[in-house]
């Protein structure tokens, strides 16, 4: 009950029909779901831990909203930790890992045949979740697929919006290749490239050009620009 409650709340949370910066009452919510109290607790601690919601004491819970300081923290860390783990895949990946990661892309490509961003968006993320297994290190693919529960708590992507679904796929077929053939320094870089375009876009998109650059800012500091 509590992995339903929990998937539930995050499907609640990324569509926008939980608003951030109000308070939702632990039973209301609980009825809408038709379960009881105690497995929607369980799921506000492990959304509180993606850093999707605030739990309040005896109140109930808010869910966070996404700042451009959040989103630049957060790529940040994304390039620190894929660059590396994209080479460390590269290494290592098997045939049946390549399978696994050609696999992601086919459906990326039928939910882009069908126009369908959501969808895309989850096979998206499993590839890049698929890429940082292979890398050998669970426990770095649960923390970005973490991160990028909070990208997502913003509601938004770039897809069909400064981005066509094929213009986001094409560096995932890149990638791929370049893991097929064990390359790893092209896979780094090219999972780097992704990485920045990715980040100045979104956050462009939402906040504003003045802030993308504040981006690269951040990113002259760690010396990943």
């Amino acid at each position: 009950m509590a992995d339903r409650a929990t998937s539930a709340l995050r499907t609640a949370i990324l569509n926008g029909d939980l608003e951030p910066d109000t308070l939702h009452a632990v039973h209301t919510v609980a009825d809408s779901l038709g379960v009881s109290r105690t497995p929607v607790r369980e799921a506000l601690i492990r959304l509180a831990a993606d850093g999707l919601v605030r739990v309040q004491r005896n109140r109930g819970f808010v869910v966070l909203h996404t700042s451009a300081e959040d989103l630049r923290q957060i790529f940040s860390l994304r390039l620190l930790l894929e660059v590396p783990a994209t080479r460390a895949a590269a290494l290592a990946a098997t045939g049946a890992d390549i399978a696994a990661l050609e696999a992601d892309i086919g459906r990326m490509r039928e939910a882009r045949d069908a126009d369908d961003a959501e969808t895309f968006l989850r096979a998206d993320r499993q590839f890049h979740r698929t890429l940082l297994t292979i890398s050998g290190n669970d426990r770095l693919a649960e923390f970005v697929d973490g991160l990028r529960n909070v990208v997502l708590g913003t509601g938004v992507s770039t897809a069909n919006r400064t981005e066509s679904i094929e213009e986001i796929l094409q560096p995932h077929v890149e990638i791929l290749g370049l893991v097929r053939t064990h390359d790893a320094d092209g896979a780094a870089r090219s999972m780097r490239e992704h990485l920045l375009h990715t980040a100045r876009k979104l956050i462009g998109q939402e906040f504003g050009e003045d802030e993308s650059i504040a981006f690269d800012e951040v990113l002259g500091r760690f010396g990943a620009t």
